[in-house]
């Protein structure tokens, strides 16, 4: 008997390429958050709690920066980690922090 996957099920990008160099996800990743990041500040009028661990030592790369279906992989690899989470209300895939 299997057990059930507790990962989300997550689409794949349609063209996405197999893999993406592990340095420039984390990089996507850390644009892709921040922009969450600020989105949220902008939206609520008050600072988003950052752990320390998670704040830059600079300042983050631009979204714009990277391809498409690299942002993709950047918003699936934070949804696995659990660093944001897909609303449910919506069958359009936004975030929520």
């Amino acid at each position: 008997m299997t057990r059930p996957s507790t990962r989300p099920e997550l689409p794949e990008p349609d063209g996405a390429e197999t893999g993406i160099d592990a340095q420039r996800l984390c990089d996507a990743a850390s644009a892709v958050f921040f922009a969450i990041v600020r989105y949220q500040s902008m939206r609520t009028g008050r600072s988003v709690p950052v752990p320390l661990l998670l704040c830059p030592m600079s300042t983050p790369p631009c979204p714009c920066d990277f391809s498409r279906d690299e942002l993709a992989q950047a918003e699936a690899f934070l949804l696995r980690l659990g660093f944001i989470g897909r609303r449910h209300d919506s069958d359009m895939p936004m975030v929520d922090l």
